[in-house]
């Protein structure tokens, strides 16, 4: 048991010493990309003209059955 515990500490302080400093790393570590503005933009007032359709679909949900939607697709 004792044997255990001083392997575990031998292989933490090895780590420890061994390991990257901090400030290695903090500079290894990338900066998150920029977000690209936006190609198109719209409010919910001003909808893109796109040739749109409601119909009504079923849909099977495991714990009610089967339950009717209206769906809205686009092309």
């Amino acid at each position: 048991m004792r044997a255990n515990i001083l392997w575990g500490a031998a292989i933490l302080a090895a780590a420890l010493v061994l390991g990257p400093s901090a400030e290695a790393r903090r500079a290894a570590t990338a900066e998150p990309p920029k977000a690209a503005a936006p190609a198109g933009i719209w409010t919910a007032g001003t909808q893109p003209e796109r040739d749109c359709g409601r119909a009504r679909r079923k849909f099977w949900v495991p714990q009610e059955g089967w339950i009717v939607r209206t769906v809205v697709s686009c092309r």
